[in-house]
């Protein structure tokens, strides 16, 4: 039962994350802007302004130095005890360099839950030990959002990719791309199955849809930020 019950936990906060990815693209897509969100305790920049504050799991794609130590040594004693501790330190040394060569292979290393901050300049993530690292978007070169996946890639000038995973995927997506691209945000293929119901009509309780009634007040939608 308690595995039953987390998944069903765990697919009702998918459903509830991936509608919020899709209310934040109807927000934006209406010409809005973002709510900004008052933060204490971390300075921000001269025009700056929060919009996202969550948590997601971060992971960074780079190779190990590929170094290993090489062991070798004068053995002295009977022939046969001297070829068998010869024969033993040629396999650590071979063992050794395997794994070197492994690891220089690149791998996404560093995977953690870390806070992380939205901005309009940029990407805060919280980690041990380093503090606040912050990614910003005008080095960004590369962007690839995945919310079906929960995934989103970024690659910059200078640094690591960076992948950010989690159930804030959808709504850090829309957020990002709006801050990437622009007025050419909705055109982002990645957040193409968030953009595409936002753009639907909403069905009304009645079955009828929203811009169908006129002269009524009809209900607003959820402002991004103000959960």
């Amino acid at each position: 039962m308690g595995k039953k019950k987390d998944a069903a936990e765990t697919a009702r906060r998918e459903r509830e994350e991936w509608q919020l990815g899709q209310d934040w693209a109807r927000w934006l897509l209406g010409g809005n802007s973002p709510q900004p969100l008052t933060l204490y305790g971390v300075v921000l920049e001269q025009g700056e302004t929060a919009y996202l504050q969550t948590s997601a799991h971060y992971s960074r794609l780079y190779g190990g130095s590929g170094r290993y130590t090489h062991t070798s040594g004068l053995f002295i004693g009977k022939p046969t005890l001297v070829l068998g501790m010869m024969a033993a330190n040629a396999a650590v040394n071979a063992s050794r360099k395997a794994a070197a060569r492994r690891d220089i292979q690149l791998l996404w290393r560093d995977l953690q839950e870390v806070p992380l901050i939205a901005t309009n300049y940029r990407l805060m993530c919280h980690l041990p030990g380093r503090g606040w690292l912050s990614f910003y978007f005008n080095s960004v070169q590369e962007f690839y959002p995945e919310p079906v996946n929960w995934t989103i890639t970024f690659g910059f000038q200078s640094a690591e990719p960076l992948r950010l995973a989690g159930l804030a995927v959808p709504t850090l997506s829309v957020l990002t791309a709006w801050c990437l691209h622009g007025d050419r945000w909705q055109s982002e293929p990645g957040i193409a199955p968030l953009v595409e119901p936002a753009l639907a009509p909403q069905q009304l309780p009645n079955g009828q849809a929203q811009g169908q009634l006129e002269g009524k007040q009809q209900n607003l939608p959820r402002i991004p930020g103000q959960d």
